[in-house]
């Protein structure tokens, strides 16, 4: 199996280049790539990345970042890209697993993600749980979030703001 054979680590400074090109290359647009690369270099941001590497080639690529604003010791959890060639081997569902259970194991509450409910939802993300949430990206069910901790968010309503660079993108 590929994922078997695939190095699952976070980046570094040395992978930027590469992460650009593979976000806005999936994305087909300059703008995640950028994005993701503006929240790696911030170090008033923290992150947590993941990036899968087999045979030295970058296969994908996910990025969670601390809320600006929000629950206590919430994530945002996006961009996500796996190369369209390597979409069929579980390489985005390892890259997510994995980084959500670094999330866990750090400390981290809660994500928040906008994506497709029904890809999130394998992953136990709810969109009751983001319901009252007053956020900019809160427009449907896309919008979800997950408990790493159970009870993290229980009867949050209130606000969460994304990272400033996450305004930049069009």
């Amino acid at each position: 199996m590929i994922v078997d054979r695939t190095e699952f680590r976070p980046s570094a400074a040395r992978d930027h280049h590469a992460l650009r090109q593979l976000h806005s290359r999936v994305f087909d647009r300059e703008s995640e790539g950028n994005l993701a690369i503006a929240l790696l270099e911030d170090a008033s941001i923290a992150t947590l990345d993941l990036l899968a590497q087999l045979d030295g080639m970058i296969l994908g690529h996910v990025l969670l970042s601390e809320a600006a604003d929000g629950p206590d010791n919430a994530l945002v959890l996006g961009p996500l890209a796996v190369d369209p060639a390597w979409r069929d081997f579980q390489v985005g569902t390892q890259l997510v697993r994995r980084a959500l259970a670094d999330s866990r194991i750090a400390g981290w509450k809660s994500v928040f993600v906008l994506g497709e409910p029904d890809y999130y939802g394998r992953f136990g993300f709810k969109r009751s749980l983001a319901e009252n949430v007053a956020c900019a990206y809160n427009t449907g069910s896309a919008f979800q979030a997950l408990e790493l901790l159970s009870g993290s968010l229980g009867n949050y309503a209130g606000q969460l703001n994304y990272p400033a660079p996450f305004h930049a993108v069009d």
